[in-house]
């Protein structure tokens, strides 16, 4: 009788907590949202070209913390880019919430100055952000990072700060 009232209670245990897994599964991929982040810049004289090689995206929300995105790795000259015609850097699924907070991860740039390719150095490995914003579920939200590159590219000692202003749009 006793083995009985155990087999009882392991397949009540079993069933509830795989109802619950299955919440769970359902849940998380009903609360999910995209977001799409372009980059674009603003002009600077002399400069013909600014190639920034871009590698990762990192979102920092609240509940979750600091989440790392791949993205696939690619050169963007993002002089002359605007919000009108902004480079699209990568699209992302991601769970609703509010996010404070971007990294885009820099790799490398390269400036053409009157004709010639200089490497910038890094000053920091990525662009920050700092900024709320929110991701509903089923919809889609457009990121505009702006680089302002007066202020990014010390031409002088070949070192490229990034200072980014910031545009959330919904579409």
């Amino acid at each position: 009788m006793k083995a009985i009232s155990i087999a009882a209670i392991v397949v009540i245990i079993i069933v509830a907590a795989g109802g619950y897994f299955g919440y769970s599964y359902y849940k998380s991929s009903q609360d999910t949202g995209n977001m799409a982040i372009s980059v674009a810049d603003a002009p600077i004289s002399g400069v013909s070209g600014v190639y920034i090689t871009f590698s990762a995206v990192s979102l920092h929300s609240n509940s979750s913390g600091w989440v790392n995105y791949t993205v696939s790795t690619h050169t963007i000259d993002i002089l002359n880019l605007t919000a009108t015609n902004a480079s699209l850097l990568t699209n992302i699924t991601l769970h609703a919430a509010t996010y404070t907070m971007i990294r885009l991860y820099i790799t490398n740039v390269t400036v053409d100055i009157l004709g010639v390719n200089f490497n910038f150095s890094l000053n920091a490995p990525f662009a920050f952000i700092n900024h709320p914003f929110k991701i509903s579920a089923h919809s889609s939200q457009d990121v505009l990072i702006d680089f302002n590159l007066n202020q990014d590219l010390n031409l002088n000692a070949k070192i490229f700060t990034p200072n980014v202003g910031f545009t959330v749009q919904s579409s």
